[in-house]
């Protein structure tokens, strides 16, 4: 006689079936997400190992300067690309395709020197310029092949722009008024490359600031400085408000250059670096 099963038992009887299914069934059968993008896990390390290559910072005049080197500027830029996209969640397949773009546009920036600037007044100075940045801030290195020590730099991008517009300069009196083409700041960071200047020489590389004026947002109307207006007013003569800044040695003879990430490493060399 065949005994009644309840529907208790019967679905009990059904769950312990479905559960031996999903088991004994191979893995190959079962649906599975797609493998995730490279985690991004040491790239932002390498780029903060990048900027501590050799940092140094100096004072004078009332100004600060800083400066970061990295020893390849290509590397650093495909660096800060990676790690974009891989923060936005793209899978390697996409993260290739954009950075193949990226080897294109910045392949040129192989084996140049990177350097991060910033140019600061101290307090409530100001530091005013009446040139291009280049003429304000010159670099040197001796080499081996020439008596000739000036080099050159490519600006990258700077915050905030150098942009030169007209200024009005009170003397002692403020009948005294003349109008000049200045760019003045609190603070500048540029970012520059350099192809003259090389890491394989082991002559120290000097970033000087020269010429520059500075001036104080005090409470004197006749001694301060109004950024927004545009206005500088002093006692003393334009040209006795020249000045020269910080001036900072970085010796290439002591940079230890950290190595990629593996996963970085391998997208650069699908993208074409060798």
């Amino acid at each position: 006689m065949r005994a009644n099963k309840s529907p208790g038992m019967l679905l009990v009887a059904y769950s312990l079936g479905l559960a031996i299914f999903i088991f004994a069934t191979p893995g190959e059968h079962l649906s599975a997400e797609p493998p995730p993008a490279p985690a991004p896990s040491a790239i932002d390390d390498y780029i903060d190992d990048l900027l501590a290559m050799q940092p140094l910072s100096e004072t004078r005049g009332g100004v600060r300067m800083d400066i970061e080197v990295v020893h390849d500027a290509y590397l650093y830029v495909m660096a800060q690309k990676y790690e974009e996209y891989a923060n936005y969640g793209f899978d390697e397949d996409l993260i290739v395709s954009k950075m193949k773009s990226d080897h294109t546009k910045y392949k040129r920036y192989q084996n140049r020197l990177f350097f991060r600037i910033n140019i600061a007044g101290e307090g409530s100075n100001h530091v005013i310029f009446d040139k291009k940045l280049a003429s304000h801030l010159e670099v040197s290195q001796k080499s081996k092949k020439t008596n000739f020590t000036k080099r050159s730099y490519h600006l990258l991008n700077s915050n905030p722009k150098v942009r030169f517009s007209r200024w009005s300069i009170y003397g002692k009196s403020f009948l005294s008024t003349t109008k000049k083409n200045l760019f003045g700041f609190e603070s500048l960071t540029a970012d520059v490359t350099s192809y003259s200047l090389k890491a394989t020489n082991k002559e120290p590389i000097y970033f000087r600031l020269k010429d520059i004026r500075v001036q104080s947002a005090g409470k004197d109307p006749k001694e301060s400085i109004n950024v927004k207006a545009r206005q500088i007013s002093s006692k003393k003569s334009w040209s006795a408000l020249k000045s020269h800044g910080p001036t900072i040695v970085m010796t290439p003879g002591n940079w230890e250059t950290p190595l990629p990430p593996t996963d970085f490493l391998n997208i650069l060399k699908k993208v074409g670096y060798k």
